[in-house]
């Protein structure tokens, strides 16, 4: 079949698509042919707020979906831990006078979150600790997931079950290039000082804390150490020190994050945040499998679940979304319009956690030539639920989304 023949019956399929539903809304025909050319061999998908289909363009076609994978799982997070869940953080004490501290994979162990653990911990009597002991052992050693290693972009932050500030430092500089601090409320560590010492003076940059576990670690003890002494406890010995949890340890206070479920999906949909997408990847895992949370379980578990909000359907076609990752970065990774779009059904109460842009709250999606978007336009009746997939070199997604908006 030559291109125009396949345009044609492109085209064929997408109008006789669009007659056969009993829509509440036809496009005009110069719009269904606009809509054809935009999309290419991309999907566009539009439903009514009542569920009625008002626009499908190759519906079942796989393509990549890149961070629109971050809904499914906000979705599969909800069902899974319920919104008021809570990351955990752990602290062992033994008859040597140290202090261990047992991450369990929270991505908003942020400095104003150890600024509250310190204090807690000097209200329950903690006056004097010998060594800080980082464990990491609840999630496995090397993660598989697809970050690009070698970069200082705070969004190839390598994940973690102990990190602090997503695995990153925010440098800035002063205006004679002295190095300082790029947040107030994170105090300049001694390992932020190596890593500024390695960069140009210049505007103020959060980078990654680069391929080597130990990095995050060294900066969550130091930190935590400077929020200790801030809150008057003192830690003897600076010394690096990693260990796991043994029987010689006592546990001493079970932190529960300041942050629900809920705040944390706010952080990951409203800034597309990798590292808290595959924190929460490998919890899920973490919570079906028991710990260490390995990227295997992550996948068994996540896709149990997607199986379990399709129904029977998904079984017949599980590549309408094969998830492997939380955060979309990875290009094997495939959803269908059709089911992403089983997705915002299902989600629609939890609508108002996709950022808002001109009346319509969405989830981009983007790599090199891949421009995708899905969420919800605000009618006059309601939310209707929209997807664009569009792998292609050029960027079309916004036109075809200002297309589907002069129908409502």
């Amino acid at each position: 079949m030559n291109k125009l023949k396949r345009a044609s019956h492109t085209l064929h399929t997408f109008t006789l698509s669009l007659l056969l539903v009993g829509c509440a809304m036809a496009l005009p025909v110069a719009a269904q042919d606009r809509l054809a050319a935009l999309a290419g061999d991309g999907s566009v998908m539009l439903r009514s707020p009542n569920g009625g289909l008002l626009v499908s363009l190759n519906p079942d076609r796989t393509l990549v979906p890149a961070s629109l994978v971050k809904i499914p799982l906000a979705q599969v997070a909800l069902t899974t831990l319920g919104e008021d869940f809570r990351f955990e953080t752990h602290f062992y004490r033994n008859d040597s006078g140290d202090l261990l501290i047992r991450g369990l994979g929270d991505p908003f162990l942020v400095s104003e979150e150890i600024a509250r653990i310190a204090d807690t911990l000097a209200q329950r009597g903690l006056q004097q600790v010998r060594r800080l002991v980082m464990d990491d052992s609840a999630f496995e050693p090397d993660p598989d997931l697809p970050i690009e290693r070698g970069t200082s972009q705070p969004f190839d932050a390598r994940n973690s079950a102990l990190a602090v500030n997503f695995n990153t430092v925010n440098l800035a500089w002063t205006a004679d290039g002295r190095l300082i601090t790029g947040e107030p409320q994170t105090p300049l560590t001694a390992l932020a000082r190596e890593f500024g010492a390695q960069l140009s003076p210049g505007d103020p940059q959060r980078i990654n804390l680069g391929d080597d576990p130990r990095a995050g670690l060294r900066q969550a003890q130091q930190l935590f150490r400077l929020f200790l002494e801030e809150s008057g406890i003192t830690v003897s010995d600076a010394s690096f020190n990693r260990n796991a949890v043994t029987d010689e340890w006592t546990l001493f206070y079970r932190h529960r994050s300041s942050r629900s479920l809920r705040d944390n999906l706010d952080g990951l949909l409203r800034y597309s945040n990798n590292f808290i997408a595959n924190q929460l990847f490998l919890t899920l895992g973490a919570q079906e499998s028991g710990y260490p949370a390995t990227t295997e379980a992550a996948r068994a578990a996540l896709q149990q679940q997607l199986a379990e909000l399709y129904g029977d359907s998904f079984g017949s076609d599980p590549q309408s979304l094969l998830m492997l990752e939380g955060s979309g970065l990875s290009r094997t990774q495939r959803s269908s319009a059709a089911g992403m779009m089983h997705i915002l059904e299902v989600y629609k109460p939890y609508a108002d956690l996709l950022p808002e842009v001109d009346g319509v709250l969405r989830k981009s999606g983007t790599l090199t030539g891949v421009y995708n978007f899905a969420g919800y336009i605000r009618g006059p009746d309601g939310l209707y639920p929209f997807v664009i997939l569009t792998n292609q070199v050029v960027n079309k997604r916004a036109e075809i989304l200002r297309l589907l908006q002069r129908q409502l």
